[in-house]
């Protein structure tokens, strides 16, 4: 296993590793091409790299290597995107990544994982290490709640059911689960929908397209919690129940 990186060993939570094994970690600087493309060639060298950088820097500027050099090659190779969606907050949109999912989703061979907590971020990274193939996962900036039950297996392409319910499927990703939990919580108290929540491990899978649409249609509603848009649309709520 070898980590390559684009000057960003601190970001990354990278410093222990480069100290316990400086041998293993490639830092190319701020040169996100060469760094995929090295990534590449280390995986065709018969290395598992993870390579990791800031979502935006990552996806944006490197999309093309991810296409050809990692997908297309058909290689092991780890995409880490960091810090992805609004998180940069106040540094703007040069430094906000709400497309990568759109991008690398319509990517043939590559697999976009989207953990929502500390178990699956470590489940998934111990799934694409062995995984015949490119992944991308999407990891988040800020520590966010557990939502992973005890001793729950990481299962590609497969839910989680978190919360059972009969009204209303409520599919989140990532650090939105959380957040989608908690507006459920809020919802049950004051006694609106009674909601089902569920956490997909993947997002490019049949399997999971097919738990979605068997859950869907056991409750009266589906509704999915998305990322941040810099103009949200106006919401209502429904005038009737389960509509």
């Amino acid at each position: 296993m070898v980590v390559v990186c684009n000057d960003s060993v601190g970001s990354s939570n990278l410093v222990a590793f480069r100290e316990e094994f400086p041998d293993r970690l490639v830092n190319v600087g701020i040169a996100e091409q060469n760094m995929v493309g090295v990534g590449a060639g280390l995986a065709n060298a018969g290395f598992v790299p993870f390579v990791s950088a800031a979502g935006p820097f990552l996806t944006g500027r490197a999309l093309e290597q991810i296409k050809a050099d990692c997908a297309y090659s058909g290689f092991r190779v780890i995409l880490c995107g960091q810090s992805p969606g609004m998180a940069y907050g106040e540094l703007g949109p040069t430094h906000h990544s709400v497309e990568d999912l759109s991008w690398l989703r319509a990517v043939a061979d590559l697999t976009v994982v989207v953990p929502a907590d500390r178990a699956q971020t470590r489940a998934a990274l111990r799934w694409a290490y062995t995984h015949d193939g490119p992944s991308y996962l999407r990891v988040p900036r800020f520590k966010i709640p557990d939502v992973t039950p005890p001793d729950a297996p990481f299962e590609h392409g497969r839910a989680q059911v978190l919360r059972d319910g009969g009204d209303v499927t409520l599919v989140a990703i990532g650090t939105l689960v959380s957040r989608a939990l908690a507006a459920a919580d809020r919802l049950a108290a004051e006694g609106t929908w009674n909601w089902r929540t569920r956490s997909p491990t993947a997002t490019t899978s049949p399997t999971w397209s097919s738990s979605r649409a068997t859950t869907c249609r056991t409750t009266r509603a589906p509704c999915c919690a998305r990322s941040a848009r810099r103009r949200p649309p106006t919401w209502r709520r429904p005038s009737g129940r389960g509509t």
